[in-house]
């Protein structure tokens, strides 16, 4: 077959897909808050592109659970109270136990080697104390090790979970606990270690014992923000 240079070009990404990436992590990074009402026009105008585009996004994250729109309201940012907040992430949990538990004995030479390189790019942002770019990774990191899960549709269940989880701040909680960044790092290279020997009960054991950490101290965190909040009023 003739190669056309030209036809392996990389398509350039739709208003929507634009509208829609931007939105999400505005969302998720905590620029749009929970509870915040969304004008149609000034996401459009901010975006440099038409209201259409923007208001099939937002139909988007309304069926993904990031935005709650009633028929006569305008739409707003989804939020979860800790309560939910603590469901979200037991579920997330034993769905990311199981992802584990396929991936593990699928793991290649390459995929070991990405993991490492992981590492090292969380290792830079903890000396750094970029706690944002700290927990971009980390979500990429765990979604990398469940790829190898080979089972699509749990991926994408964690990935749900994981957006509504970051709904409520979590992914602020390497910034609100303290030397949480490190304490993830230590155990994230122990979990790689345990995968790296195929040790599937060990690996298990500390993914439960790192997910159970963040989320008791999350949750903690969030009380306190809570009750400051609610003492301000």
């Amino acid at each position: 077959m003739t190669n056309f240079p030209y036809l392996t070009k990389m398509v350039p990404i739709s208003r929507e897909d634009f509208a829609y990436e931007a939105i999400r992590e505005a969302i998720l990074s905590g620029d749009l808050l929970p509870s915040q009402k969304i004008s149609l026009t000034d996401l459009a105008k901010n975006l440099g592109v038409s209201i259409i585009p923007v208001n099939n996004a937002i139909r988007r994250l309304t069926s993904e659970g990031l935005i709650h729109q009633d028929p006569h309201h305008s739409p707003c940012v989804e939020e979860f109270s800790s309560k939910d907040t603590n469901e979200v992430l037991t579920i997330r949990y034993h769905m990311e136990e199981l992802a584990l538990q396929l991936a593990l004995p699928n793991f290649t030479e390459s995929g070991l080697a990405t993991l490492h390189t992981y590492l090292d790019k969380m290792r830079e942002e903890v000396e750094k104390k970029d706690h944002h770019t700290y927990s971009k990774i980390n979500r990429a990191f765990h979604m990398y090790i469940y790829s190898f899960s080979n089972f699509p549709m749990l991926c994408n269940i964690i990935d749900d979970l994981w957006n509504k989880a970051e709904l409520n701040r979590c992914r602020s909680v390497f910034a609100l606990v303290p030397n949480m960044a490190e304490h993830s790092l230590v155990e994230h290279v122990s979990l790689v270690e345990m995968i790296e020997n195929k040790n599937l009960e060990t690996a298990i054991a500390i993914l439960k014992q790192h997910k159970n950490y963040s989320r008791v101290n999350l949750l903690e965190s969030l009380e306190k923000l809570d009750a400051q909040k609610a003492a301000q009023l």
